[in-house]
């Protein structure tokens, strides 16, 4: 039997980000999506706020935890707008009703940088950088505790990157709101992360402070990742 993920254990409070990386294979997305109820654990608990979260409690975990995943154009879904897509989720877990829930849609818009109109489109029309806002948009729509984004930047150019990095330490300091991040860009990591895992074949091998782990790398594992970020960056300049 393969074990996809050994014991791990991290506690994370409001206004911290913990990032997670490695490379392919090494466990990070598995850890994710364990958070958000994707997948279920063999064993272990998640407790929030000081209760444990059931397994089968997809309530709680869907208004406290939200995920982002890593290619919004295949997570939207193509043949309903984007008001529909905001709306599903306060139909799923709110007693909003249909005015209420239309103001909640068009606040959170504004939240992350789009206008009210945005309800009457579809993702088809919509740049990358949109998409990923809207992605962001119903994260947010239920007032969450928690997101976990699954290398949310990946497929973005350098400038729309920027601007989705500083849009998610805005909302960060405006609500308290913590962060999972699944990331290969350990300079990106370096900014946003107050806590960094390192992980190989589905254990933790090093973790600890951003600044420290970076700093004095001890694992051959996260010196390799360095190693390899400086030589990318190197060719690039």
């Amino acid at each position: 039997m393969t074990t996809a993920l050994e014991k791990v254990s991290f506690s994370l409070n409001a206004f911290e980000t913990l990032a997670i990386v490695g490379e392919t294979g090494s466990g990070k997305s598995t850890l994710a999506k364990l958070l958000t109820g994707v997948e279920q654990p063999t064993s272990g608990e998640i407790i929030l706020n000081g209760k444990v979260l059931q397994d089968n409690d997809n309530t709680t975990r869907c208004q406290h935890i939200r995920m982002i995943y890593q290619d919004p154009a295949t997570s939207l879904n193509p043949s309903i707008s984007i008001g529909q897509i905001l709306e599903e989720p306060l139909k799923l877990n709110t007693q909003l009703n249909s005015e209420e829930r239309q103001a909640k849609i068009k606040k959170t818009l504004n939240r992350v940088g789009l206008l009210a109109d945005y309800i009457w489109h579809y993702p088809h029309m919509l740049s990358s950088g949109q998409k990923q806002r809207i992605a962001l948009a119903r994260a947010l729509i239920l007032d969450p505790k928690i997101i976990v984004a699954d290398k949310p930047f990946a497929a973005m150019d350098p400038s729309t990157r920027i601007q989705m990095v500083n849009l998610f330490l805005d909302l960060q300091q405006t609500f308290g709101l913590s962060y999972v991040f699944v990331s290969h860009n350990l300079n990106m990591v370096r900014h946003i992360s107050d806590k960094v895992f390192v992980m190989n074949e589905g254990k933790v091998v090093e973790r600890g402070s951003t600044s420290d782990v970076f700093a004095n790398p001890r694992h051959v594992v996260t010196k390799k990742l360095l190693y390899s970020q400086q030589m990318l960056l190197s060719r690039n300049h």
